[in-house]
């Protein structure tokens, strides 16, 4: 069972535009819309309970947005544990123009001490029953999105241990100072992209050579924090694919390049296939060797697909298809750290 808790979901509204947006014109009419439950972690759970992997999201919701999103999950067949706030869940809207994706955010709305305590013991509830229900496997916690208010050390040292106590393992995908507060806390793995992990290491650190990364270099950086903290990191690359290390050893995968219709979404794609694992098994607890290259690989073919999908997740006859055909066409290298 994978369980994810979304601190900070939404619901994601999303225009195509047939042309650029014209800033000498007032009115611009969408092609299409779509509403759809969001937030990095629902987005997790969305792709893993299409494809059929057992999740369930934990998640504060608020008024009557907070009310559509349940619905939306409800309909999307996502089993979900929500916590009740006070004022609205945050509605957030993406511009889908030809070659350019425009995102706003609204801002997420800082929790009470009391919702922070519900959301953690919903959470801790949801690692139990998924103990109890199949003791024989191995179980994660996914902790995805920001982290409103200045409590986020404590909040992920909180989430940390539930999911520990749990006998689950506990992935991190978040940015700033919540990733510092994620390692301290000792998360299992480590989920940012090339510009987070930077962050994480320091501001001279730099991973382009010209307009590309270079993998290696993320590959040795993020094999230093892997071995101070004794966990793994997962590092999204874009459209260069991601890279996976432990510390002792490296992979890089990388498939097709693809005409992206909307990035949104995709490092949130890639963490659900790597946690759901090889195909045709569940979680696991080993990730090194041959196992661990199929989880990055299909990690990577899901994060392929949502960015030719318009939504935030891609439908599921697209992450089949990835998985069929997707995988395959990803190439994974075994790369050489230098520490």
């Amino acid at each position: 069972m994978i369980v994810t808790v979304t601190p900070s979901p939404s619901l994601d509204l999303t225009y195509v535009l047939p042309a650029p947006l014209d800033p000498d014109t007032e009115v611009h009419r969408a092609r299409t819309s779509s509403v759809e439950a969001s937030g990095k972690g629902v987005n997790v759970s969305r792709a893993l309970a299409r494809m059929g992997v057992a999740t369930v999201a934990v998640l504060p919701v608020a008024g009557a947005t907070g009310r559509q999103l349940l619905d939306l999950l409800d309909a999307d067949g996502v089993q979900h544990r929500a916590v009740e706030q006070s004022g609205m869940t945050r509605v957030n809207t993406s511009v889908l123009q030809p070659g350019r994706t425009t995102k706003v955010n609204a801002p997420a709305r800082p929790p009470t001490i009391a919702e922070t305590d519900m959301l953690v013991a919903a959470t801790s509830g949801a690692l139990a029953h998924a103990r109890e229900a199949d003791p024989g496997s191995a179980h994660w916690l996914a902790v995805c999105g920001s982290l409103a208010g200045g409590r986020a050390e404590d909040v992920l040292r909180r989430l940390v241990a539930a999911a520990h106590a749990a006998g689950a393992r506990c992935a991190v995908d978040t940015s700033s100072g919540a990733l510092a507060a994620a390692v301290r806390a000792g998360a299992d793995l480590l989920s940012p992209n090339a510009v987070e992990l930077a962050d994480l290491v320091g501001p001279d650190q730099a991973f382009a050579t010209g307009e590309r990364v270079d993998p290696g270099i993320v590959a040795d950086v993020a094999a230093g924090v892997a071995r101070a903290t004794g966990g793994q990191l997962l590092v999204s690359l874009g459209p260069q694919g991601a890279v996976w290390t432990d510390g002792v050893e490296a992979r890089h995968a990388a498939g097709p390049a693809v005409e992206p219709q909307n990035t949104a979404g995709a490092g949130d794609a890639l963490l659900a296939g790597w946690l759901a694992g090889p195909v045709g098994a569940g979680p696991s607890s080993a990730e090194s060797g041959e196992e661990g290259e199929l989880r990055l690989a299909r990690g990577v073919a899901w994060g392929a697909a949502t960015c030719l999908s318009p939504g935030t997740v891609a439908p599921p006859a697209m992450l089949r298809a990835a998985d069929v055909h997707g995988v395959g066409a990803v190439t994974v290298k075994a790369l050489e750290l230098s520490g």
